[in-house]
């Protein structure tokens, strides 16, 4: 134990990087496990992309409760990672990794379109997009199905700061978007008439060289039904080896509120740092806002399936009097989501193109 104190207190001095819960689940030998302590912190705005970024999380890994993650890869090369209540299975590939199953206590899914969660050796810039389909059960008696698309684009890239002269480099950030449909019935035949619900996540993941578990995840994941919009979960992790959770993670408390809010349209903006109008001119969305903070602002239109058909993200100083246009020419005419991210705070309006 003297010796582990020794080393962390000399990595904190000198600001040497150790390995911080490098997982590289492709390069797994069959029968073999590992594992990180997932602690809950406070969600946080994740910011503009740009390369050569410094992140300083040195403030912000207060945590309100922890578990263990396990990772284990079986003898066909699937790779289960392990939750509390919930595992999900993998396939790993020496360059991607994809999700081909998840089961909870309540719902199991298989993807018959797998789902890709991470291509390895990218580089800042570098993205993919690909459509995923999912046929899952509920409470073992309801299936349900879930078609859409997950986009990846590495964003960022730069260091970051966990402690006081503990700095951790050449992190890559990839923001990952889920947009997707869910129907769901007591008859497995009557899925394709069902209703339909919408989902629109936005994840912002930190991951070290050769790693494919992130350091760190922020997460936004706002959900529909009918179009209409239901509610935004937010949630942060820091992902490290029990063994150094000590000297980075302090035990706190946080408001519950920062984590969840549910608004109804019309109901957003009335405490937010965004005040906007939206027209439709034909096939363009005309936004029309004032901003009270600076603020790295997310656009996506997705239509009545989930499927995303057009985003686009940028950076504004605070004022007023601004004006940006969301060019839909392509898309066949209907109604259509526009999600609209601010600093992490979401808005959802329904379009009619």
């Amino acid at each position: 134990m003297k010796i582990r104190v020794f080393i962390s207190a000399l990595s904190l001095l000198f600001g040497i990087t150790s390995v911080y819960g490098q997982v590289n689940l492709s390069e797994m030998v069959p029968a073999s496990t590992d594992s990180l302590q997932k602690s809950r912190i406070r969600y946080f705005s994740p910011g503009k992309g740009g390369s050569n970024k410094v992140w300083d999380f040195s403030r912000k890994l207060g945590s309100k409760g922890a578990e263990q993650v396990m990772f284990m890869k079986d003898s066909t090369g699937v790779v289960s990672v392990i939750e509390p209540g919930k595992i999900r299975y993998y396939r790993a590939t020496p360059d991607t990794l994809v999700l081909v199953g998840s089961e909870s206590t309540l719902e199991k899914r298989d993807y018959a379109l797998s789902k890709t969660t991470r291509r390895l050796h990218l580089v800042y810039g570098d993205s993919i997009g690909k459509p995923f389909r999912c046929e899952g059960m509920y409470c073992g008696d309801h299936p349900f199905r879930e078609v859409g698309t997950t986009t990846v684009k590495v964003d960022a890239d730069g260091s970051i700061v966990l402690a006081e002269n503990d700095t951790l480099r050449n992190v890559l950030r990839v923001h990952t978007i889920d947009s997707y449909s869910i129907c769901m019935d007591i008859d497995s035949a009557a899925l394709d008439t069902a209703r339909l619900a919408q989902v629109i996540d936005e994840r912002y993941e930190w991951y070290l060289p050769e790693s494919q578990y992130p350091v760190i995840e922020d997460v936004t994941s706002t959900s529909y039904f009918n179009m209409d919009v239901v509610g935004t979960t937010r949630y942060a992790y820091c992902n490290l080896p029990s063994d150094q959770v000590p000297y980075y993670i302090s035990q706190t408390d946080f408001p519950s509120d920062d984590e969840q809010e549910g608004f109804a349209d019309g109901d957003a903006q009335d405490d937010g740092i965004i005040h906007y109008q939206i027209e439709t001119h034909g096939k363009v969305i005309q936004m029309a806002y004032d901003l009270d903070e600076d603020a790295t602002i997310t656009n996506i239109v997705a239509n009545h399936m989930g499927m995303l058909c057009v985003s686009r993200q940028w950076t504004q100083n605070a004022g007023q009097g601004y004006s940006t246009q969301i060019d839909c020419n392509g898309l066949l005419p209907g109604v259509y989501i526009l999600y609209i991210n601010v600093n992490g705070k979401v808005y959802s309006e329904k379009v009619t193109l």
